[in-house]
């Protein structure tokens, strides 16, 4: 049997949890940007919602169906820190080609390579912390980690809202070798810079030895399908439910900026730092309560916590996702709060659960199976669902409240529905 390598310091575990969550932060600002620029892409570009829903979710989901699950393959054969490093490349290098596009299908490919960041850094990185960390302390160092990309959705908000209006004071932007461009696209080359000195971090970040338990070696690529095919009870639930969880968010987080700017007169920069000061606080303490809480009821013997706090607060999250699209102004941001906080808590608890139930060296790829789903279904379906019945159904873009009141609430509690359902079989197997 092979002897457990030596375990890292509790101080170089939390250093990686740090590093990785800086590169959440950068991953979530390149790829949020567009959500604060709908309106001026639009006008500038000729785009329907359709197609601005396209660039939110498919454009940075569809490489996850084709390799997300050979990146986690990747990830749990070879050096984690070296994907991770060439993804935040690409992905930099990607969001500053974004500034310079010329119509739909330019900035498509553009978006398309943003997907790598999280193809990469998201898979690889919860498996960096299973090894890294302390095991009674991963819930919450996942929930940190994941929660940072909430942190980067705020800051994005933020800092584009606050960079939109200086621009727009400033006038005409003109660049060394590329001449006049527009707010927005400036706004995109802004962005793109942090990435190239994450990925040099990561570079010299070392590789922190895996853990090893019995049949963790050499296993072949087909033992991750083996493994759920053995478990379905577990797994299945976990990789439905919280993809429509994930829906839900990605429609809030795509749509409610362009709903206060489209329906209520708010400016990019009004709306920039409302709703990016909700998400960071909101969005970011919703994540790390749900690893808390899942940790604290698992450590009083419930077995279903990461389940159990995932559908909870979907339930309770669904009335205010509701709501806030009935009412005005001051009073849409106050119902959408709690609609962004607990709607948050099961991005923190929910991959706490993959990575507690399953192999070591299948965990990365189980996690990118998870983000596979959760970006098609969420990112890619959340947003989109909203934008066709806007442009589609109602065929009028003032109908947005009207769509975002029946997306996100029936994507909450159908997620719920399913990992409610799977709680029996989840307890079993991690008892």
């Amino acid at each position: 049997m092979a002897m457990q390598p030596r375990p890292p310091s509790a101080a170089f575990g939390w250093l990686v949890v740090l590093l990785l969550c800086v590169g959440q932060v950068i991953s979530m600002l390149d790829r949020q940007v567009l959500n604060l620029l709908v309106e001026p892409v639009k006008a500038d570009l000729g785009l329907s919602d359709v197609q601005i829903s396209l660039l939110q979710g498919l454009a940075l989901t569809l490489f996850y169906a084709l390799a997300a699950v050979p990146l986690g393959r990747m990830a749990d054969s070879g050096s984690r820190t070296a994907v991770i490093a060439g993804g935040a490349l690409l992905f930099g290098l990607a969001t500053f080609g974004s500034g310079l596009a010329l119509g739909f299908a330019t900035l498509f490919l553009a978006r398309l390579a943003v997907g790598v960041g999280e193809a990469t850094l998201t898979p690889a990185g919860v498996s960096l912390i299973g090894d890294a960390v302390d095991p009674r302390w991963v819930g919450r160092a996942i929930a940190l980690f994941i929660g940072c990309s909430f942190v980067g959705s705020g800051l994005a908000l933020i800092i584009i809202g606050g960079v939109l209006d200086a621009l727009d004071r400033a006038g005409t932007i003109t660049l060394p070798l590329i001449g006049a461009v527009a707010d927005w696209r400036a706004a995109f080359m802004l962005a793109a810079l942090p990435a190239l000195a994450f990925a040099l971090a990561m570079l010299l970040l070392p590789e922190p030895p895996r853990r090893i338990s019995a049949g963790d070696d050499r296993l072949p690529a087909s033992a991750a399908w083996a493994w759920m095919r053995a478990h379905p009870g577990a797994i299945v639930p976990l990789l439905v439910g919280l993809p429509l969880l994930g829906a839900a968010q990605f429609a809030l987080n795509a749509w409610a900026p362009t709903l206060f700017i489209r329906i209520h007169g708010w400016t990019p920069g009004e709306i920039g730092r409302a709703f990016g000061l909700l998400v960071m606080i909101g969005s970011t303490g919703g994540v790390l309560a749900g690893g808390a809480l899942a940790d604290w009821l698992r450590a009083k013997g419930r077995t279903d916590a990461p389940l159990l706090v995932c559908a909870g607060a979907a339930l309770l999250a669904a009335p205010f996702a509701f709501a806030f699209t009935r009412v005005d102004g001051a009073a849409a941001l106050w119902l959408l709060a709690p609609a962004v906080t607990l709607g948050a808590m099961p991005f923190g608890a929910g991959p706490s659960a993959l990575a507690l139930i399953a192999p070591n060296r299948l965990r990365a790829q189980l996690m990118a199976l998870y983000m596979l789903l959760a970006n098609l279904v969420g990112g890619g379906g959340g947003p989109t669902s909203v934008a066709l019945l806007t442009d589609r159904a109602f065929a009028d873009p003032m109908r947005l409240p009207d769509s975002i009141a029946i997306v996100v609430p029936l994507a909450m509690l159908a997620g719920a529905a399913a990992l409610l359902l799977g709680r029996p079989a989840f307890a079993r197997h991690s008892a």
